[in-house]
């Protein structure tokens, strides 16, 4: 091929990233990049000699990969939420969010609990009623918080 032609060639394909360079991009490890590809959430645009290579949106793929995972997404959720329809989606975010506020409703209930250790009149937590009332209102099937309530 002339050099001219080479030229034109090289200038119309896009440059792709090797998995290195992704992961340079991204701070996502290879590891984790070869993960992805297993589970279809971020292919290689092609193979060179066996190798992935991935297109630069590749990395924006991977951008919002993180920000779900960093919102408690697992990535079976991750998955779903990108092959999904817009009304999938906000159903998505509407369950993620009552999951979210479940979490931290069992949080500030363990907050609770540790504050009251912490400043319990019993020289040890092991050593106080209201601890091992709680246990054993665990221990009957009720609840932390109910159990927690009751004890005080």
């Amino acid at each position: 091929m002339p050099a001219t032609e080479r030229t034109v060639a090289s200038s119309v394909t896009p440059t792709l990233l090797s998995i290195g360079e992704l992961s340079e991009r991204t701070g996502v490890p290879t590891t984790a990049l070869r993960y992805y590809d297993e589970l279809g959430l971020v292919r290689p645009a092609a193979r060179a000699a066996g190798r992935r290579r991935y297109a630069a949106s590749a990395v924006r793929d991977v951008g919002v990969i993180r920000f779900l995972r960093e919102i408690g997404f697992s990535l079976a959720e991750i998955g779903r939420f990108i092959a999904g329809e817009r009304q999938s989606q906000r159903d998505m975010i509407d369950h993620k969010l009552a999951e979210l506020a479940e979490q931290q409703h069992r949080i500030e209930v363990a907050r609770t609990a540790l504050e009251h250790g912490r400043q319990c009149p019993a020289s040890e937590p092991m050593k106080c009623s209201r601890f091992w009332s709680i246990i054993e209102g665990q221990l009957r099937g009720l609840s932390l918080e109910e159990s927690h309530a009751r004890a005080h």
